[in-house]
């Protein structure tokens, strides 16, 4: 299986994009969190995240409303494929959606993708705060709290009785990956993080679906500056013994990601 770690090549990626109208609208009805969306099974995670990052780039810091339709003819991917990405990457809270067939970048999407370009790490790192609130992350964290569990075994599990190929769940182990929620080792078994178990015993992944017609709230800068699923102000009051063991881990974390 391909890994997310894999990052794409950003040379030909556009940092600027047509601006379109300045009216922006809820969308209604599926805009709205009513149901459990999962990655798409018709691009592998790291085809996704690069669609994330063309699409961040050409909605740029200003946080332009743009058109699917225009990221698919500039990516070369199909609507429907384009349409399920932009609709996952909205419930991440990296886009927001604005109208039928358009979306614009978050603050906190903008700010990754910038991140990327030059630290790769501390850009995971401000995923993991906007991916704490997705539905998947209680989900892993239960099944894997009794133990570490083959990446296909806990991509079923998340799966559960969503429809769709059973790579949609695998994908969405990738994405936890990406956001240092989990780390899969190279036997292909997903062990949780600190983050994951933090994220979940606090509350924060078991958010209320947002009400139809309302787009849901974006992370505080709070949660942005999360780390390890710990705030500022957490780190702060934490004694050295503990912090110097997250850096340990985190450390460890990074260097197998890296091989």
């Amino acid at each position: 299986m391909e890994s997310l770690f894999c990052p794409p090549d950003f040379a030909t990626l556009p940092r600027t994009g047509t601006p379109r109208s300045a009216q922006e609208e809820p969308v209604s009805g599926s805009a709205a969190v009513e149901h459990r969306t999962t990655p798409t099974d018709r691009a592998r995670p790291q085809r996704q995240w690069s669609l994330f990052l063309a699409g961040a780039f050409a909605s740029g810091e200003e946080q332009r409303t743009m058109s699917t339709a225009d990221l698919v003819r500039q990516e070369g991917v199909t609507l429907e494929t384009c349409t399920q990405i932009v609709r996952f990457c909205a419930e991440v809270g990296l886009f927001r959606r604005v109208g039928r067939g358009k979306f614009a970048v978050t603050k906190a999407g903008w700010a990754i993708a910038q991140h990327w370009q030059q630290d790769q790490t501390y850009a995971r790192l401000l995923l993991q705060g906007v991916f704490r609130s997705h539905w998947s992350v209680p989900a892993s964290d239960t099944a894997l709290r009794s133990g570490p569990l083959p990446v296909e075994e806990l991509g079923k599990h998340l799966l559960s009785d969503l429809p769709g190929k059973p790579r949609r769940g695998v994908y969405l182990v990738e994405w936890q990956a990406m956001a240092f929620l989990v780390h899969r080792d190279q036997q292909g078994m997903v062990w949780p993080t600190p983050a994951l178990s933090a994220a979940a015993d606090a509350g924060i992944a078991a958010l209320p679906a947002a009400p139809a017609g309302t787009e849901p709230d974006q992370p505080s800068e709070q949660d942005l500056n999360a780390l390890w699923g710990m705030t500022n102000r957490e780190l702060d009051e934490m004694d050295s013994g503990r912090c110097c063991a997250i850096l340990d881990n985190l450390t460890r974390l990074v260097k197998s990601t890296a091989t």
